[in-house]
C-alpha cells in the first residue's frame, strides 16, 4: 500500500500506467455521509484510535507519515481514517473555512475550529478513501463533484490516440496523490504540416525534428479536471511549445465521460487553430526581447528562480536586436523544458504550463520598453 502523503511513481509504459490504477482504484472507494456529521480528531490526543488503525491495516509507519503531515484522523460514523495532505483543500473547503492562518494552528485547535464549520455545513461530503487514508472530502451534492474515473479517462485517451494514429508513441506518464498525468508524442505529417510550412517561411526547414504532443492531467481530490494540453516538440531534444490553452472538463455538474470523449476528438482538430495563433507570432518584432519575456512571465505568476533561468538560457544565444514575437515564446516555452530537466513533474509542471500558455492572451507591447521592469 503506497500510503505515504509523498509518494510518487513514473511509468515508461502504457500497460505499467494503467496496470497500476486499475490496481489503485481496487483498493480505493468512495464514501457519502452529511457533512455535519464527520469529525476531525487529532493523532496525537488519540493514541488508542491510531493504534487500531496501524493493526487494522497492517501498516505500521501510517500513523508516523500521517503525524508528519496533517496530524489529523477523520471520523465517519464508526470509521476513522488518517487523513491525507491532498485532504486538506477541499476539506477546508467543504467546511468554508481557509486562510493561511489555519496552517500555523496547533493541530487539536485546527481539528476544534473545522469540527464547529462542518457542524454547521448543509449537504453531504463525497469522501475518496485511497492508500489508507482519506484523499479528498467534496461536496456530494448532485450540482457538487463529479466522478471521472481516472481508469476510465486514461483508457479512452489510450484507445483514441493509439487507434487515430499509427506513429504514436507513450512518452511518460506520472502518479502522486494529487494529479496524474500521462504524455504522447505523435508523429504525423498532416498535423503539423502548417507549421512546418511557416517555419520553414520564417527560417529552416527542421526535417523530422518536429512532432505533436498530447498530455492528459486529471485528479480524484480536486486539484485538475480531466484537461487535455497539446503541444509541438521542437528540435533533437524535442523542447515544448505549448499551443494555447488546454481542453478542460471539470469534475462538476453532471460531468460525463461522454464530454471527455468529444474533448479527444476536439484536441486534434484544435491544433490547426492553435497553430494559427502561434504563426502570428512570427510577424511580431519586439525591441527589448529581455524585458518582454521578465514581464510577460512574472505577470502569469513565475516564479523568480525560474524566469531567472529562462533569461539566462535566452541571453546565452541572443545575439542583439530585435526580435520576433516567435523566438519569445519559444525562450519562455524553455522554462517549461528546463523544469522537466530539473524532474519537476505532476501539478507543479500543469501550472506552468497553463501560466505559459496565459501568455499567449497578453498584450506584448505593454512590455517592449527599455530599462528595468518594475
Amino acid at each position: 500500500m503506497n500510503y505515504q502523503d509523498d509518494f510518487s511513481i513514473n511509468f515508461t509504459k502504457e500497460d505499467q500506467l494503467h496496470g497500476f490504477l486499475e490496481e489503485l482504484e481496487e483498493r480505493a472507494g468512495w464514501d457519502v455521509r452529511p457533512s455535519s456529521s464527520i469529525r476531525l480528531l487529532p493523532a496525537e490526543e488519540n493514541e488508542a484510535l491510531c493504534q487500531r488503525i496501524t493493526e487494522e491495516l497492517e501498516e505500521k509507519g501510517i500513523i508516523p507519515d500521517t503525524c508528519r503531515n496533517t496530524g489529523l484522523l477523520l471520523k465517519m460514523g464508526r470509521s476513522v481514517y488518517p487523513l491525507g495532505r491532498s485532504s486538506l483543500a477541499t476539506l477546508k473547503s467543504r467546511a468554508r473555512v481557509n486562510g493561511n492562518a489555519l496552517s500555523d494552528l496547533e493541530k487539536p485547535k485546527l481539528a476544534r475550529i473545522l469540527n464547529d464549520c462542518l457542524k454547521v455545513t448543509r449537504g453531504d461530503a463525497l469522501i475518496r478513501i485511497q492508500e489508507g487514508k482519506v484523499r479528498a472530502v467534496h461536496g456530494g451534492d448532485e450540482s457538487d463533484y463529479c466522478i471521472l474515473p481516472m481508469t476510465e479517462i486514461f483508457g479512452t485517451a489510450s484507445s483514441y490516440i493509439n487507434g487515430k494514429y499509427d506513429e504514436a508513441t507513450f512518452k511518460a506518464g506520472y502518479y502522486d496523490h494529487t494529479m496524474t498525468t500521462a504524455t504522447w508524442e505523435i508523429e504525423d505529417d498532416e498535423l503539423v504540416s502548417s507549421y512546418r510550412k511557416a517555419l520553414r517561411n520564417y527560417r529552416e526547414d527542421l526535417n523530422d525534428q518536429l512532432s505533436a504532443a498530447v498530455r492528459i492531467s486529471t485528479s480524484d481530490v480536486g486539484a485538475s479536471g480531466a484537461n487535455i494540453y497539446y503541444s509541438l516538440l521542437i528540435g533533437e531534444d524535442k523542447r515544448p511549445l505549448v499551443l494555447g490553452k488546454a481542453l478542460k472538463l471539470a469534475h462538476e455538474k453532471k460531468a460525463s465521460m461522454a464530454e471527455f470523449d468529444a474533448n479527444m476528438s476536439m484536441a486534434f482538430a484544435r491544433y490547426e487553430e492553435a497553430l494559427a495563433g502561434v504563426e502570428r507570432l512570427f510577424h511580431i518584432y519586439l525591441n527589448h526581447p529581455v524585458n518582454v519575456i521578465s514581464g510577460l512571465m512574472e505577470r502569469v505568476k513565475i516564479g523568480k528562480k525560474m524566469i531567472a533561468e529562462t533569461v539566462e538560457q535566452f541571453k546565452a544565444t541572443y545575439m542583439g536586436g530585435a526580435c520576433s514575437g516567435y523566438d519569445v515564446y519559444c525562450a519562455i516555452c524553455t522554462s517549461i523544458f528546463l523544469s522537466e530537466v530539473n524532474g519537476v513533474q505532476g501539478k507543479p509542471l500543469a501550472d506552468l504550463e497553463e501560466a505559459v500558455s496565459r501568455c499567449l492572451t497578453l498584450r506584448w507591447s505593454d512590455y517592449d520598453i527599455p530599462g528595468d521592469l518594475k
